[in-house]
């Protein structure tokens, strides 16, 4: 299709354009109206060499056919640091530079002892918020584990994983707080129901399968062993009947977990097992890793250091202290109320040092600020869960470029606060509307 498209090298600008706006809207081109389009061509003009060079020209090309959106086309014109082809590459080395750069600066505030990723110093919770689970794994005993974080990734949090700050647990949130890095269980967990959820036809299909695999399982324990099978070192019971090994392939550590649920209703026992990366024939490796985990039943008792893999302490704390969630709201609002004085301070007592404000954009429930400091832009969001609920102004840039980068987030925050509501620097209006 690019070769019927005449836009080449050394061509004027203004005929590529106008080939460019006449190729739009036919098969295997671009859809575009001319509302969109003629701002980005007019744009393009001052971009552009005249004549067009090679690169230029596979560049339209490429945005004509919808291989690279314009966007890409204007940020190379814009920067140009290599040619076309390399850009892409080159855009994505200074993407993880970024990354990288953002994550050397949250282990400076670690060591700091503030809060790596919001602003000020980290969030310690009231003692009687969460409770006081065990410190060393309640199957193994070891003390090397990390904390489990829930949520959508981002480069950020996933750079910060790589780097052991904590393990990532997947976007559902769960129970379990902690990850052994040695056993692989992570606790506190809620023991399984006496019998599984679903529809009575297919709990009963589900019955019939798990008797059927425990009885294929069980004829393969009764062979001899496999040299492929896995090595299963130790085994833990929990209060629900359920038991996890700790087996291993060559290098690589797992865990098979056995789960009973279908034992009360007349089923057997499932096996699940670790997912081996290394191994390319699963199905064959997860019978292996089940035969391996009967075998060691039949030979060993599963310890029992901690039935309840800490959920009768979870239990305990629940009972004591009650979610009270009008009370978390009123403490959360007062810290707002706290920190936005703090700003208002900071931007009555020092009105030359705060940046200017160059754009907002508002969407929803909250709006982002642009401010200006001499060494560069940084940029401030503010949030607000509900009318009722205070104000929060968090910098979202790391500032440091700035000579003193923690007040360069303060200044930031407090000129985007002053910029919302700009009779707080006189006390001409009130304190903008919180919690009552």
């Amino acid at each position: 299709m690019s070769s019927e498209i005449p836009i080449a090298a050394g061509i004027s600008v203004d005929r590529a354009l106008n080939i460019f706006r006449e190729s739009v809207n036919q098969p295997g081109t671009v859809f575009s109206t001319d509302h969109w389009l003629l701002p980005k061509l007019d744009q393009l003009r001052n971009l552009l060499t005249d004549p067009i060079t090679q690169d230029e020209a596979q560049a339209l090309l490429d945005v004509l056919h919808e291989r690279h959106p314009m966007s890409d086309l204007i940020k190379w014109h814009e920067c140009r640091p290599v040619s076309w082809p390399d850009f892409f590459t080159h855009r994505e080395d200074l993407k993880k530079e970024e990354v990288r750069r953002r994550a050397d600066e949250r282990e400076r505030r670690r060591a700091a002892g503030l809060d790596p990723y919001f602003d000020g110093p980290a969030l310690v919770f009231p003692d009687d918020l969460h409770p006081k689970i065990s410190d060393s794994c309640p199957d193994c005993g070891s003390a090397d584990w990390k904390s489990i974080v829930y949520g959508l990734p981002t480069e950020d949090t996933e750079e910060d994983a790589r780097r052991g700050h904590f393990i990532l647990g997947g976007c559902v949130l769960r129970d379990a707080e902690r990850y052994c890095t040695a056993c692989f269980n992570s606790w506190p967990t809620k023991p399984k129901g006496s019998k599984p959820a679903g529809r009575p036809e297919s709990i009963k299909r589900s019955v019939a399968e798990t008797r059927s695999g425990y009885a294929r399982l069980s004829a393969l324990a009764n062979q001899p062993p496999s040299p492929e099978e896995p090595t299963v070192h130790r085994a833990w019971a929990r209060i629900d009947g359920s038991v996890g090994f700790l087996v291993s392939f060559g290098e690589e550590r797992g865990r098979v977990t056995k789960t009973v649920q279908y034992t009360r209703i007349g089923g057997a026992p499932l096996y699940s097992p670790w997912f081996w990366a290394n191994r390319d024939d699963y199905p064959k490796a997860s019978d292996l890793d089940a035969v391996a985990a009967i075998r060691f039943e039949r030979e060993h008792q599963p310890e029992r250091h901690n039935l309840h893999n800490n959920w009768d302490i979870v239990q305990a704390h629940r009972r004591k202290h009650p979610w009270d969630e009008e009370s978390y709201r009123r403490e959360r609002a007062s810290r707002c109320r706290a920190e936005l004085s703090r700003l208002l301070k900071l931007a009555r007592s020092s009105p030359g040092q705060l940046p200017e404000v160059v754009s907002v954009r508002s969407r929803d429930k909250e709006k982002e600020f642009r401010v200006r400091f001499p060494w560069g832009d940084a940029q401030v969001r503010r949030y607000r869960f509900s009318p009722l609920d205070p104000l929060d102004y968090s910098c979202n840039t790391d500032c440091a470029n700035a000579d003193n980068s923690e007040l360069a987030r303060d200044l930031a925050r407090a000129a985007a606060l002053l910029a919302e509501f700009p009779g707080l620097a006189t006390g001409a209006r009130p304190f903008p509307p919180t919690v009552h």
